[in-house]
């Protein structure tokens, strides 16, 4: 069974130009990933604009993506994400799908991903005659897609991500009782399964979190990891350890990607951190390999806290003032001092962690005020005036 680890190009608000892209490319090659999805969510063909073909200049672009894929040994997967507007009864819109699949198959590409993420979990009404679920709407129109690309482009082979892709949804939505129970009982039953594990961000994954999804559709499970994700939330910056992620998921999984930040060199920083996780080495032994390489100043240990990950908590330590002290000193040379690709990239956190600790330790005189309306947006620094 192939393993797939690699790179999602999944986020929301951003994405990447075609050198960026090869710049991420490079660097899975360097590292000895494999793979590079590309499902950006900005790209109006990909789903808000679905039914809309490619122009043929990017098509042309892509092929020579997924040529300089195929000679860095990883290969580039395309995705398509119809769910906003997908008509399951529609022979026109199945035909547009395939049509599209078939598209940047002829690129290329030897794997297309069908991604129906984000979307209701309730079948439009207008189905409910035709299919028991969303699940069952979604299995067979894998199975039609899996048909149409063996007729018309033989050897593509299709991944899956499902509207349930975390234990966290299934539970939280009543639309989603059943969804992943008449997926799997109507999917052809050799494509992968795109899962986030027990969250959306999740910050711990092994083989025993993912037992919902493995139990009904075994090892085919690939891990779409959004723990350092930030598009929900693009204030923050998450860099820390690769943690929480057990080797026994090479075992229960067929694979690992990121799905990370859209800043370029961030996002090779943290593609050495799944490299380590992949040769079997410790978080905390790859991520002090990886900052060493990326010449992350040593003055970085001293807040790296503020930037570890989502589910990371503070400590009393973290608010005394020696601390604050340290804070301070390593500030001044990450934000002034410092300079390299990283610093470009993370300068807008680091630069708003040092103010935002200054305000903290300011007493609002008439100094302090003018200080604020400089640092901070008009109506904010009214509000931080008055507190």
């Amino acid at each position: 069974m192939v393993r797939y680890y690699g790179y999602i190009e999944g986020y929301y608000g951003r994405m990447l130009s075609w050198n960026e892209r090869a710049g991420i490319l490079d660097t899975l090659r360097i590292l000895r990933l494999n793979t590079y999805l590309y499902a950006p969510k900005e790209d109006p063909y990909h789903r808000r604009e679905w039914k809309t073909p490619y122009p043929a200049a990017w098509l042309r672009a892509f092929a020579r993506f997924a040529a300089a894929g195929r000679r860095a040994g990883v290969a580039v997967v395309p995705a398509v994400a119809p769910g906003l507007s997908f008509d399951y009864r529609s022979a026109g819109d199945h035909r547009i799908l395939i049509d599209k699949c078939i598209a940047l198959a002829r690129c290329g590409a030897r794997t297309i991903a069908l991604l129906m993420d984000d979307i209701p979990a309730a079948l439009p009404r207008s189905c409910r005659r035709e299919f028991r679920s969303l699940g069952q709407a979604h299995g067979v129109l894998l199975a039609r897609l899996m048909e149409g690309l063996s007729r018309r482009a033989q050897g593509t082979g299709l991944w899956f991500c499902p509207t349930i892709y975390a234990d966290q949804i299934a539970q939280a939505d009543p639309d989603a009782r059943g969804y992943l129970d008449d997926l799997a009982q109507s999917m052809p039953r050799d494509i992968p399964l795109l899962w986030t594990g027990p969250r959306i961000v999740s910050p711990a994954i092994t083989a025993k979190t993912i037992r919902t999804a493995t139990r009904l559709f075994g090892r085919r499970i690939i891990i779409w990891d959004n723990l350092y994700a930030n598009d929900y939330c693009p204030t923050r910056l998450f860099v820390g350890p690769y943690a929480g992620r057990s080797a026994d998921l090479g075992s229960a999984a067929q694979g690992v990607l990121l799905n990370p930040t859209g800043l370029p060199d961030t996002d090779a920083f943290l593609l050495s951190l799944l490299a380590g996780f992949v040769k079997g080495k410790s978080a905390a032994t790859t991520w002090r390999t990886a900052t060493a390489a990326h010449a992350v100043p040593a003055a970085f240990n001293a807040v790296r806290r503020f930037f570890g990950l989502p589910g990371d908590r503070p400590s009393p330590a973290d608010r005394k003032a020696g601390a604050r002290i340290s804070y301070a000193r390593a500030l001044k040379h990450l934000v002034w001092e410092w300079k390299a690709p990283l610093q470009r990239e993370w300068y807008p956190f680091l630069y708003m962690l040092e103010t935002d600790l200054l305000l903290l330790a300011r007493k609002r005189t008439p100094g302090d005020r003018a200080w604020i309306r400089k640092k901070y947006a008009p109506v904010l620094a009214s509000i931080l005036i008055r507190q």
